[in-house]
This record gives C-alpha cells, sequence and structure tokens, in this order.
C-alpha cells in the first residue's frame, strides 16, 4: 500500500475529457462558441481567461439561454467511468490518499459535473475560479478571477494565466496541510501550459501523469531540463491508463 499521497487533478481534459469553458457554448451555441474562441485568440492563446468566459457566458443570457441549459450542458459533459472507477476505488483502498482540485474552470461548473455522478466529497479541496448566478437575473452565469483584477499580479514567470498561478496555490495548499514533506508522494494529473508552474515545485520522489500531445506534454519536452524539472513523468492518453 503506498504512504500517505496526494493526488492532485487539473480538470479540463484531465480529470473530464473535454474543456468545460469551450463545451457550454458548443452544447448550446454554435455563434458564441465561434465568438468565445475570436476572443480567445485576441488574448493569451489556447486557454480561456475567466474573463473572455464571463463576456460570453453574458451573450449567453442576452440571447434567452436559462440556468438549467448551462446546467445541463455541464451534466452530459464527457466523463470517463474508467477515470470514476480509478479516483473511487483508489479512495476506497487507501485512506493515507487525500485528492486536490487545481483548474482554471470555475466553482460552478466544478461542482455540477461533480454531483451529477456522485463524487462531491471526493476532492478535499477545489482551488478554481469563483462563479456564481446573478441574484438580480438569476440565468446570468458571472464568472471571476481567482486573483481579482483589483489586487497586485501573482509575478509568476513561467507562463501561468494572470487569475492564477497555480504553483503558488500549490505551495500555498501544502504548506496550510503539513508541508510538502508531510506527503510520501505527490501526483499531479495535468495537461496544460498553465500545469508547468506546479511541476516545477514537486520532488524527485513525486510523479506527474501527463495527457500526451497536448500543451504540457509540449512543454515538458521543451523546457524541462533548462527549467531543472525534478520530478517523473509518464504519459497517458486514455482514462483507462490512468486506471492502471
Amino acid at each position: 500500500m503506498p504512504g500517505k499521497q496526494l493526488i492532485v487533478f487539473d480538470f479540463d481534459w484531465s480529470f473530464v475529457d473535454q474543456d468545460t469553458d469551450r463545451w457550454v457554448f458548443e452544447v448550446l451555441s454554435t455563434e458564441l462558441r465561434r465568438l468565445l474562441q475570436t476572443r480567445k485568440s485576441a488574448g493569451t492563446g489556447m486557454q480561456c481567461t475567466p474573463d473572455v468566459v464571463n463576456d460570453t457566458m453574458k451573450d449567453l443570457y442576452e440571447k434567452g439561454f436559462k440556468k438549467e441549459d448551462v446546467l445541463e450542458a455541464l451534466r452530459i459533459l464527457p466523463f470517463h467511468p474508467a477515470m470514476k472507477r480509478a479516483v473511487t476505488s483508489l479512495q476506497a483502498r487507501s485512506k493515507d490518499t487525500t485528492f486536490l482540485c487545481l483548474s482554471n474552470s470555475n466553482e460552478v461548473y466544478i461542482g455540477t459535473i461533480l454531483e451529477k455522478h456522485g463524487l462531491t466529497s471526493l476532492f478535499s479541496q477545489i482551488i478554481t475560479n469563483p462563479a456564481h448566478w446573478n441574484p438580480s437575473a438569476p440565468d446570468h452565469l458571472i464568472i471571476g478571477r481567482r486573483l481579482p483584477a483589483d489586487q497586485p499580479p501573482h509575478g509568476c514567470s513561467i507562463g501561468c494565466l494572470a487569475n492564477m498561478c497555480k504553483g503558488d496555490e500549490l505551495d500555498t495548499y501544502l504548506a496550510a496541510n503539513g508541508g510538502k514533506d508531510s506527503f510520501d508522494k505527490i501526483v499531479y494529473i495535468g495537461d496544460g501550459g498553465n500545469d508547468f508552474c506546479p511541476l516545477l515545485r514537486m520532488r524527485k520522489q513525486d510523479l506527474v501523469l501527463c495527457r500526451k500531445n497536448l500543451e504540457l506534454h509540449e512543454r515538458i519536452l521543451n523546457e524541462s531540463e533548462k527549467a531543472g524539472l525534478k520530478v517523473d513523468v509518464k504519459y497517458w492518453e486514455q482514462a483507462w491508463q490512468i486506471d492502471e
């Protein structure tokens, strides 16, 4: 049996088999999915910022879509049974395993999907962007930033988005939970370019499960030596390999 371990999951394309930000618009409105793409391409590249998603969510509301439309789109988002089996079986057989979610999605998206699949108690903490339904317009979802725009920037030079430095977030979580050395092993499952930063905070004894052929894979191949990456890396394509 493993010792005390921390399993850190990114959410989009890591825990689930889609990008939550894009998926809602793909299900509900091709026009707005294209608008999201246009806005995204004018900014940071492949990953959506919460500001861009929030602007497009306002457009969705103004087109007459309801809260239930958004929630139902999230409920049908692809989530592989093997991933559910992987986490629930590990949770059942290893009481010294803690699960943490570290994601650039948002509270409503993640919470809705976890509730649909009976996994609301899986993660000890979900570190993501805030979101809430507008009290004065209940069908309008407002998405904020983990690090608000009116606060000092996080100063990350590794390539994290302005709303969140995942490396800093992981360090803060570890400091509040006994420190890095209180865990025998840390396992990080991720795919995105902003997952590279927390990897640099990990030890040789830890493990990264990187999804093949996405941004994180490319950054590991091109930047790991120069950045001093110590952690062991294994690659995966499908959820059944995570279950293994």
